[in-house]
């Protein structure tokens, strides 16, 4: 008996260390959004940030203030962005950037009463997994991204989404 309860505290034990996540680094995007990375990002580009983890999963967030880039304010924004056109529009910009990604269809939803964009793709190339989630809040539109590599779990990936967050 001694040798069962051993072998399953041991199991317990062994599971919990190769299952758990280094502690995730909070970052605060602005006034209203904050999420968690799996290690401090780094910035690719402005307004983009991204990290790896052990698993070698891209962890991918953007920041796109439609003022800034495209002269639209959130009244402006506001009659189309529930729209299936206006969705496509974000799924043909995501493609002109992402070469040898194939994207589904943006799947148009609310988050926090805010709309959000949905999409999955696959790197024809690679095999890799893209997985996007995106949320307009006024002029801004918040995209997070993880590019999973073929074969690998998606732990990471869950938590990294689950982990966007309003701070007011």
């Amino acid at each position: 008996m001694k040798k069962i309860i051993s072998l399953v505290i041991l199991t317990v034990v062994s599971v919990t260390f190769a299952f758990a996540q280094s502690t995730w680094v909070n970052h605060k995007a602005d006034n209203r959004i904050s999420l968690k990375f799996p290690n401090e990002p780094k910035e690719i580009v402005a307004g983009t940030l991204a990290a790896h983890d052990k698993d070698s999963i891209t962890y991918v967030f953007t920041v796109v203030d439609f003022v800034a880039v495209a002269g639209i304010d959130s009244t402006a924004l506001a009659p189309m962005q529930d729209s299936p056109e206006f969705a496509a529009q974000l799924k043909q910009g995501m493609n002109s950037t992402l070469h040898n990604v194939t994207l589904s269809d943006f799947k148009i939803g609310k988050w926090k009463g805010h709309s959000s964009y949905t999409s999955t793709g696959i790197n024809n190339k690679d095999k890799s997994q893209l997985y996007t989630f995106m949320v307009l809040i006024g002029n801004k539109m918040y995209s997070l991204s993880t590019v999973v590599p073929a074969g690998r779990p998606t732990a990471g990936s869950d938590e990294f989404f689950s982990s966007l967050a309003l701070t007011n």
